[in-house]
Formats: structure tokens, sequence, C-alpha cells
């Protein structure tokens, strides 16, 4: 999975996917990812692009309230898998 030239295994270090736990995480978190929308996917890499929350809402077409309500639920990842 990829958007704006970032690969999902990207948004973990090379050191965090040399551990099994860190693999198991990469694993539970990818599977956790795939089940959202496809807009809230792009939000999660367009942040890990290091666009701000206002242009993110800008190229998604949304406010930048509903990208930070987006973002609230994006962090309501349950702890096992962070």
């Amino acid at each position: 999975m990829s958007f704006c030239g970032l690969n999902f295994r990207d948004l973990f270090s090379t050191e965090t996917l040399e551990s099994i736990e860190g693999v198991e995480t990469f694993i539970e978190v990818e599977k956790h990812i795939e089940k959202w929308p496809m807009r809230e996917k792009q939000i999660l890499y367009l942040i890990a692009c290091g666009h701000t929350q206002e242009e993110v809402g800008e190229i998604v077409g949304l406010s930048d309230r509903h990208i930070r309500r987006i973002l609230r639920k994006m962090s309501a990842l349950p702890s096992e898998t962070r």
C-alpha cells in the first residue's frame, strides 16, 4: 500500500522491523489500516509526508475540523497494535 511516494512500510524504522515484536506490530497495524476507507488511508499518508491538517483538508476536500476528527479516530487504534 503506498500513497504520495510513501510505502506503508516506510512508516516503521528499520530497527523496528528487525525485531520479531516490531514485525508483529507492523503486521497488526497493517491489518487494522487495511480496513480503513481509502480517504482515511490518504489522510494518514499525507500527514506522514509532512502535510499540515489544513493542507490535508484542502487536498482531500474536507475542513480542517473534519481532518482533526478523523485523526482523533485514527489515534483510537487499540494500544496492542501501536
